[in-house]
């Protein structure tokens, strides 16, 4: 339990997100980092040149942080452009390499002009700067401030003369590296809560976006979707020219089973046959529910044997399963293919095949005169 309270307190990455949010928040670093590399070294360059007598002595670590910043900058560019592409060791280790970097820096412009000036705000601006700018996890922050801070510890004293100052310089930046982490983990926390609860309103957009085009009952395009999918299809039939098929059909006598069982019944019996559709179509189909207990199946480049095919085989699935209550039932459909027609047409065409196969008894499909070869066929196959 307490276990789990420090793991909220320290607002770890989401297991399942972690991926995603890690790369997210390395390339915002390293926006970041570009911009600072590409600043200091135009700063740190004009100070040299315009002001060199101001910067007796800390111009060798101006020297030197100005040619590894423009050299740590192609780096830094190429990763950024590559953040969802390279090795998350080779992104970590660019990242930390460019803040050791940088706090080093500030340690070198604090420690340097001790002699003269006695002060460690530059380091204090290094550690304040990364805490607000760059995200970090608080284990990633603890570890560099707190190593940049035995560094410090280890090098005052060569440069600054007096035992007592060194004291002070050395509790003042424990305490600034206290403080600059504490504020890094708050930064992080936000911007991570930021990222999860962008995450969660994408998922419930994309939940509430697959609703506004789902039956609620059966998960099936609705009514209306499945007629824009519909005419998307015939556009993309015609450009490319292959078959198109549409199956219609519905459960025969339906409304014995809600007078004799319930509706409660009625809708496990649509919930079922849903089921059975979405199983023996391929992932190309698209299935949806045209109305009651009619459904309506698109399939696109399919030849018109295959569609036949397909209807016999679900006919038959549809006739063996027992259901609940164990009812038995039929279903029967019309088959229509794509000639020059409009959504609305092939959908009456199939259509007046349905009512054709009610007229002729139920528990069959009409498109022409390939079904009777089709269903004796399957039939066999079936008794086999």
């Amino acid at each position: 339990m307490r276990f789990e309270r420090l793991r909220k307190y320290f607002t770890v990455l989401p297991k399942e997100n972690k991926d995603e949010f890690s790369r997210q928040l390395w390339k915002d670093n390293f926006l970041k980092l570009i911009v600072v590399a590409g600043f200091f070294s135009i700063c740190e360059s004009l100070l040299l040149i315009f002001f060199p007598h101001a910067v007796v002595d800390v111009e060798i670590s101006i020297l030197i942080f100005v040619p590894v910043s423009l050299l740590m900058l192609p780096l830094l560019i190429q990763v950024y452009r590559k953040c969802n592409v390279y090795r998350k060791e080779i992104i970590y280790c660019t990242e930390v390499g460019y803040l050791i970097i940088l706090l080093v820096f500030g340690c070198a412009l604090s420690v340097l002009p001790q002699n003269e000036l006695v002060s460690i705000n530059p380091y204090i601006i290094a550690v304040f700067g990364i805490a607000a700018f760059i995200y970090l996890t608080p284990l990633t922050s603890f570890i560099l401030y707190f190593t940049i801070y035995l560094f410090f510890f280890g090098v005052i004293p060569y440069y600054q003369p007096d035992p007592y100052t060194v004291e002070i310089l050395r509790i003042n930046a424990f305490i600034m590296n206290l403080c600059a982490w504490i504020f890094s983990r708050m930064v992080f926390r936000i911007r991570l809560l930021s990222l999860i609860y962008k995450k969660e309103i994408e998922t419930k957009n994309t939940i509430l976006a697959d609703l506004s085009v789902r039956d609620s009952m059966t998960s099936l395009y609705n009514h209306e979707n499945l007629f824009l999918k519909l005419k998307e299809e015939i556009e993309r039939a015609k450009r490319i020219d292959y078959p198109l098929s549409i199956i219609m059909m519905d459960i025969d006598d339906f409304k014995d089973i809600n007078d004799r069982f319930g509706h409660q019944c009625g809708d496990d019996v649509i919930i079922r046959v849903a089921g059975i559709l979405s199983q023996a179509c391929r992932g190309t189909d698209i299935i949806g529910r045209y109305g009651g207990d009619e459904f309506v199946i698109i399939l696109p480049d399919t030849a018109s044997d295959e569609v036949l095919f397909l209807a016999e085989r679900l006919r038959y699935k549809i006739a063996l399963t027992d259901f609940r209550e164990g009812i038995h039932i039929t279903v029967s459909g019309g088959i229509s293919e794509l000639k020059e027609e409009s959504a609305e047409e092939l959908i009456k065409k199939a259509d007046l095949q349905l009512y054709k196969a009610k007229a002729n008894g139920r528990n069959q499909f009409e498109a022409g005169s390939l079904v009777d070869d089709v269903q004796g066929s399957l039939w066999a196959n079936f008794r086999g």
